[in-house]
């Protein structure tokens, strides 16, 4: 890895610290005010994201992920600025809190995608793995640290100042990519069609590639049924077993961990040969872990079972992520991305509901079809010839 990249890293690692800062803040703001205001406020981010995520990967072909980076790095400091100064003057009110969550938003829609894609700047296909595997992990450090920090961080300085931070990490994250220049550079796109058509391009390459449709699909399934683990699933086991909440923070922390330890070592040493395999059996010990989760009435075999969730969520995403980017061709690099976030979203939201449907029946079935939905995913990859044969080298 060049200089370059370690100092692009450091830049995004701290500006995704600040706007993790920032939601707990806008949650913990939003809740004051009921919960069908924090219903709202957290729509209005996840709304204008969604409709704009393959405009902005349109953008980023058309522009490069750079100067898309740039501009939004600029808008996010101008914006977090601007609205801590109306929080400072009016106070907390609903319609700041909406007009902040879909500021962010939309101003996401455009930097997911290019963000997602910028790693392909720096690394040819030896070193992708470990660029995007280094990424993924300071990532997931700043997970664990971001929940208790933002808490410090709110009771001492309150939403403004959580505002203000965030607004100082993408002025330096800004300046740090206003210095550096990645030495690899992105096929030019002519901006003649319409951003229809050029979406629709992007939409139509993925489905006629079977290495990026399958991987489309498993990461559509995953997100289905992964996410949804820590995030409903084990509040409700706790709920239901009786465990404290600081246990169940803990099953949730043991997740994070046990992904974070494999993305660690594929930073360090490399991905196996066959990362299509690899991810393949990522989703099968993950769904053995949510399996072993759903059986679990004490809370610290639960942490036990979290981290093995987290290894094969580890296994999965620091071999899919590297495999997708390389076998994207460089003129849809952005366009492509967007889809990969999409593909997160959007069944993300049929299965929150589904599953709170059947937690109504108890919180172990919720779970347990997760680990069905998570083996799913596994045998679609192992059963794409062409995924399990691909190297990181396929495009």
């Amino acid at each position: 890895m060049t200089r370059a990249y370690y100092g692009w890293l450091a830049g995004a690692t701290l500006s995704t610290f600040g706007d993790a800062t920032l939601f707990f803040a806008l949650g913990w703001a939003a809740a004051d005010l009921g919960p069908q205001v924090a219903g709202l406020v957290l729509t209005a981010y996840t709304l204008p994201r969604a409709v704009l995520l393959l405009a902005g990967g349109v953008l980023g072909d058309r522009w490069g992920p750079r100067r898309v980076l740039l501009t939004c790095d600029f808008l996010l400091a101008f914006l977090t600025l601007l609205l801590a100064g109306a929080f400072h003057l009016v106070g907390t009110t609903a319609a700041l809190l909406l007009l902040t969550a879909a500021a962010i938003g939309t101003v996401d829609a455009f930097v997911l995608p290019a963000a997602g894609a910028f790693p392909r700047l720096f690394a040819d296909d030896k070193t992708l793995p470990k660029a995007m595997a280094l990424r993924t992990s300071t990532q997931q450090v700043v997970t664990l640290a971001a929940g208790p920090l933002g808490g410090l961080l709110v009771a001492v300085a309150g939403l403004v100042g959580a505002l203000v931070v965030d607004g100082l990490t993408f002025l330096v994250s800004f300046v740090i990519l206003l210095a550096i220049k990645p030495p690899l550079a992105t096929a030019a796109v002519p901006s003649g069609q319409s951003v229809v058509n050029e979406a629709l391009d992007g939409i139509r390459l993925a489905w006629s590639e079977p290495v990026l449709r399958a991987l489309l699909l498993t990461v559509g399934l995953t997100a289905a049924f992964v996410l949804p683990v820590t995030s409903l699933c084990v509040p409700l086991l706790a709920r239901s077993n009786g465990w404290t909440a600081s246990l169940a923070g803990l099953v949730v922390g043991a997740t994070v961990v046990g992904s974070l330890l494999v993305t660690v070592a594929v930073a360090r040493l490399g991905t196996f040969p066959l990362p299509g395999t690899a991810a393949a059996g990522g989703c099968l010990v993950a769904a053995a872990g949510i399996a072993a989760l759903a059986l679990s009435s004490n809370a610290y075999a639960a942490l036990l079972c979290g981290l093995v969730q987290g290894v094969g969520v580890g296994l999965f995403t620091s071999h899919l992520a590297p495999l997708f980017v390389a076998s994207t061709p460089r003129s849809h690099l952005t366009r492509l991305q967007s889809l990969l976030s999409l593909a997160q979203t959007l069944p993300l939201i049929a299965s929150m509901n589904l599953l709170g449907g059947l937690a109504e029946t108890g919180a172990p079935i919720a779970v347990l079809t997760c680990a069905v939905g998570t083996a799913l995913a596994g045998a679609t990859l192992l059963g794409a010839r062409s995924v399990r044969k691909a190297n990181v080298g396929v495009s």
